[in-house]
């Protein structure tokens, strides 16, 4: 969840697209755990959206950076070449976003 949040604000019916395994009872409890924890906030407008705070987006840096660092080590270990990973620009559609699950999940998850 952290991780999609940081391209923009998004409904919980689009987190829901991007993290299919979330019941909707579990989002809801997720969303609240980090709106206690100051990583999320619901945004201001009709639209039922949620984004990062400052410090949730300097989390969500640190676990992209140390994931992805950590599986290219674990790729060097076994003589592999790491791929490289490109995020979607902050524009992606939402069907963008959920075509990159697989390369999120592999390398995220």
């Amino acid at each position: 969840m952290i991780y999609w949040l940081g391209f923009r604000p998004l409904k919980k019916k689009e987190l829901l697209m991007l993290l299919p395994k979330l019941s909707n009872d579990q989002l809801s409890a997720e969303l609240h755990t980090l709106q206690n924890l100051r990583i999320v906030n619901p945004v201001k407008n009709d639209e039922d959206q949620y984004s990062l705070t400052d410090d949730g987006d300097q989390l969500r840096q640190l676990i992209v950076s140390s994931s992805l660092w950590g599986l290219q080590q674990q790729d060097d270990n076994e003589d592999l070449i790491s791929a490289n990973v490109v995020e979607p620009e902050n524009t992606a559609s939402l069907r963008d976003l959920v075509k990159y699950n697989d390369t999120v999940e592999k390398y995220l998850g």
